[in-house]
């Protein structure tokens, strides 16, 4: 008996996210190694088992991610302009339903998705970059607040926030190569 082991992995990602996916398949081949072409097709039908059971693993994933994204609430859309809507509205710059007391017609305040959080990934890259400049984290933070105009703590950041640093940062640092 001769045993094998076939291992196999998968990285996804999307927005400066990843996430990956391995397998790994151990078993015995009652072929001997007098006949290889044999031996050769049996290791090929585990390596043929290995991707397709991660194929699934990454499907089932991707349709778990699908189910959920539809399951968000979609966001009202803004009304066409009414008259009614134009006496509620009393000049106002902010979006009004109809009722004039920002709510919706059953009575609930409307309220927005909160932003998401920045990632890990760039957090990490923001810390990085304030090394490689011998900037504290402290320093940083002054900086961050600099260039978002507010204060806000490193771990507070929103993703779009993050964002815009990063590329301020990444902006600065090009400019200064170039000189």
């Amino acid at each position: 008996m001769l045993r094998v082991n076939v291992g196999m992995s998968r990285k996804l990602s999307k927005d400066f996210n990843s996430t990956g996916f391995s397998l790994n398949i151990d078993g015995e081949v009652s072929v001997g190694l007098d006949d290889p072409e044999a031996l050769v097709e049996k290791i090929k039908e585990f390596y043929d088992l290995a991707e397709e059971s991660l194929a699934q693993q990454i499907e089932r994933y991707e349709g778990d991610s699908a189910i959920a994204s539809r399951d968000e609430t979609p966001r009202a859309p803004v009304p066409e302009p009414t008259a009614a809507n134009d006496r509620n509205r009393q000049g106002s710059t902010g979006y009004r339903n109809g009722n004039g007391n920002g709510r919706n017609d059953n009575g609930h305040r409307q309220t927005q998705a909160p932003a998401p959080p920045a990632t890990n990934k760039q957090i990490q890259f923001l810390l990085n970059l304030a090394k490689r400049e011998g900037l504290t984290t402290p320093q940083l933070e002054n900086r961050v607040a600099e260039i978002l105009g507010h204060e806000t703590g490193l771990y507070d950041l929103t993703k779009q926030e993050a964002g815009a640093v990063l590329d301020s940062f990444t902006e600065g640092s090009g400019s200064r190569s170039r000189r």
